[in-house]
C-alpha cells in the first residue's frame, strides 16, 4: 500500500523569515554588523562575549521551556494557522513585504523626489 506524504502546515516563523522585505533586510543588517566587527577590533570582542552568552541563555530558555511546548503543542498549532492566515492577508494588503528593502527605500525615494 502507498503511503501519502501530508505537507506539515508551514511555521509562520518561517513565512515571515522567507518574506523578500524581511530577509533582504536581515541580510543587510548582518552585513553591517559583521563589518563592523571586523573594523574595530574592541566592538568584536564585546560583540563575541555577548553572542556566546545569548548562545547560551537561549540554550537554557529552549532546554526550561521544552515540556511546556510539548504539552500546548495543539494550541500553539491552532494559533500557527491563525497567525499564518493573518500574515496572508497582510500580504495582501501590504505589497511591499513582497519586495526587497532596497526596492522599497528606492520607490519611496521616487515617490518623495529624492
Amino acid at each position: 500500500m502507498a503511503s501519502i506524504a501530508v505537507d506539515p502546515q508551514p511555521s509562520v516563523v518561517t513565512q515571515v523569515v522567507n518574506l523578500p522585505l524581511v530577509s533582504s533586510t536581515y541580510d543587510l543588517m548582518s552585513l553591517a554588523y559583521v563589518n563592523t566587527k571586523d573594523q574595530y577590533p574592541y566592538l568584536k570582542s564585546v560583540c563575541e562575549m555577548a553572542e556566546k552568552g545569548m548562545k547560551t541563555i537561549t540554550s537554557v530558555a529552549l532546554t526550561s521551556a521544552l515540556p511546556i511546548i510539548q504539552k500546548l503543542e495543539p494550541q500553539i498549532a491552532i494559533a500557527n494557522t491563525y497567525a499564518c492566515k493573518g500574515l496572508d492577508r497582510m500580504e495582501e494588503r501590504l505589497p511591499n513585504l513582497n519586495q526587497p528593502s532596497t526596492q522599497v527605500v528606492a520607490n519611496r525615494c521616487l515617490q518623495f523626489g529624492f
